[in-house]
């Protein structure tokens, strides 16, 4: 329904997420010497992590992929509550990733909405639970409130400053203006919509420090209330809530490793679509039918092969339906990447700072600072890899 990011200045720290491999390989130079090449100081590898859906469908689905180092551990899940009443939360999709040596600790936070209303007696329905699809009970925030106020709080952490992210606001304007409008022309003139994004600097207790992006659009329904004046409900969707906890000091890193993880960040179009027709049927008071909407969402599956899956991670992303932003734009805001293009001509959009980048063909991917590092060589000539072009 919603959707769902390192430079030569820090070669030395290159990734303490790949130290773990101390392995050293040797290539021959321009000059014909061998040289020994070091894994996580010389260059790095880079892989591209796929997460399912093994609960909604008959068989396990790729919901989305994005790109990580190599070495890092990663766990996600998709997780389906038929029975909860916050529409938004019935399908809850999470991951954790962490470095090897622990100094990265990334989470994605499932999606969630809190809802509020300024008319006492319709707020008070919604507390005791009358209102059929009313999720938490909380007054409005922006994206920045989000993180100052229900983040900081939940994580046990300080917030050191949360702010608004202007060069994104544009692009959370004009989806907030086409919800509304989508509104509109389906006679719906009460409703109105409002977005931010949002990144927050934290601290945590046991010294380290961290990053949180989050997302948030409002919908506004404005209707007379029961005490003779015009009333406003708010649903306050949060689509995207991400944490990266970091060692002290590591903060350039940090951005580029959230930079190459927002920008790489894809989600499989037919799963998105299944998921979206089944909120549709919800939507219309035809509870009776979500399961069978998943039933149904078995022939989107049907066309979901391999090829059709490395399509749409090699695609560029849009945002989809109602979705407050893509992650591209947080990307492009932290500006930790570089792009360079496959043999297949396709464009990726890599960690800066290297210079010479080298794909598989299979979603991973090497950079080196040394522009005479042949992977076909020096990696035992077992796996197949292509220059790619800056």
């Amino acid at each position: 329904m919603h959707k769902l990011v390192i430079a030569t200045g820090f070669i030395s720290i290159l990734l303490s997420c790949n130290a773990q491999s101390s392995q050293k390989n040797k290539i021959n130079n321009a000059a014909g010497k061998t040289t020994s090449m070091l894994e996580g100081k010389d260059y790095v590898i880079l892989k591209r992590f796929r997460l399912e859906d093994k609960q909604g469908f008959s068989q396990p689905i790729e919901t989305s992929s994005f790109v990580l180092p190599a070495n890092w551990k990663v766990n996600g899940s998709v997780q389906w509550n038929g029975m909860n009443k916050c529409i938004p939360e019935i399908v809850q999709a999470s991951m954790q990733a962490s470095s090897p040596d622990g100094e990265y600790e990334l989470t994605v936070f499932p999606v969630t909405q809190f809802d509020w209303s300024d008319d006492p007696v319709y707020l008070d329905a919604m507390q005791r639970g009358f209102n059929m699809h009313s999720c938490n009970i909380a007054q409005p925030l922006d994206a920045a409130g989000y993180i100052r106020n229900t983040m900081a709080p939940y994580l046990k952490t300080q917030v050191k400053s949360a702010a608004i992210i202007t060069s994104l606001q544009q692009q959370m304007d004009a989806g907030a203006a086409q919800m509304t409008q989508q509104a509109r022309d389906a006679g719906n003139n009460a409703y109105s919509h409002s977005g931010s994004a949002a990144e927050g600097s934290l601290q945590f207790s046991d010294g380290k420090e961290g990053m949180a992006f989050c997302t948030l659009m409002q919908t506004i329904v404005t209707l007379p209330g029961t005490q003779r004046q015009m009333a406003h409900t708010f649903q306050c969707y949060v689509s995207m809530r991400v944490v990266l906890k970091y060692k002290n000091g590591n903060a350039e890193m940090a951005k580029k490793i959230m930079s190459t993880f927002f920008s790489s960040a894809r989600i499989n179009p037919q799963w998105l679509n299944a998921i979206q027709n089944m909120y549709i049927k919800i939507g219309q008071n035809a509870q009776d039918q979500t399961w069978k909407q998943i039933q149904v969402a078995h022939a989107a599956q049907q066309e979901i092969s391999n090829n059709i899956v490395r399509n749409w991670e090699a695609s560029n992303k849009t945002t989809a339906g109602n979705s407050s932003t893509s992650t591209d734009g947080f990307g492009q805001y932290l500006r930790g990447v570089e792009n360079y293009k496959d043999e297949n001509g396709n464009t990726v959009e890599l960690t800066s700072g290297y210079g010479n980048a080298w794909s598989k063909g299979d979603g991973s991917y090497l950079l080196t600072t040394n522009p005479s590092f042949d992977p076909n060589v020096s990696l035992g000539g077992t796996e197949s890899w292509e220059r790619m072009k800056h």
